[in-house]
């Protein structure tokens, strides 16, 4: 009536105590994916709100600032631009704690599947491992995607300030008769 289930031998047993081990690494990798993108979502949500505070303060009417329009303009597209690396960065994250649970399936499998020896159910613990392997691949091309984002923001920003600095320029050569401020002056006050 009942199946014949036998104990397994020490030897099998430290075997498949060595196999739960494996899950457990690639487990460890993945939590270590995981702190550092969300340290990436964190800067992200830190600097869309220091944008957003920017423009609230730029769109007040009493805020007298050179390219003023252009600069709100700018932020504006940056705050778009960092909720497009938000949610690449949110995709990453759910793939990474999805590949998280699979690992830890995979362990927990592997010692199951050692008990159940009349059931041919080998493959399960494989499967949960090339899922948990399969969503860090898609997570890491998830993120190299957000970081080509991030770059091109930079280039972005980098290349409205060097505007901005030849907007200063330009009106330094247009009104020379005002006395530049020394370095001596504003150590002084």
């Amino acid at each position: 009536m009942w199946p014949n289930v036998t104990l397994i031998d020490r030897s099998s047993a430290l075997g498949v105590l060595t196999a739960m081990i494996t899950p457990a690494l690639l487990l460890s990798a993945c939590g270590t994916f995981i702190l550092s993108t969300s340290n990436r979502l964190a800067r992200i949500v830190d600097r869309m709100r220091s944008l957003s505070t920017l423009l609230d303060e730029m769109s007040r009417a009493e805020y007298d600032i050179a390219l003023r329009e252009e600069r709100i303009e700018r932020h504006r597209a940056e705050i778009k631009l960092q909720g497009l690396r938000l949610g690449l960065i949110q995709r990453a994250l759910t793939l990474l704690y999805i590949g998280a649970v699979c690992f830890i399936c995979s362990s927990v499998a592997i010692g199951v599947v050692s008990l159940i020896t009349f059931l041919r159910v080998y493959w399960i613990p494989v499967a949960f491992g090339i899922g948990g392997a399969s969503c860090m691949l898609a997570a890491a091309i998830i993120l190299a995607l957000e970081a080509r984002k991030a770059v091109q923001d930079m280039y972005e920003e980098t290349e409205f300030h060097r505007r901005i600095a030849r907007y200063y320029a330009t009106q330094r050569l247009q009104s020379p008769t005002e006395p530049r401020p020394s370095v001596r002056d504003s150590a002084a006050s």
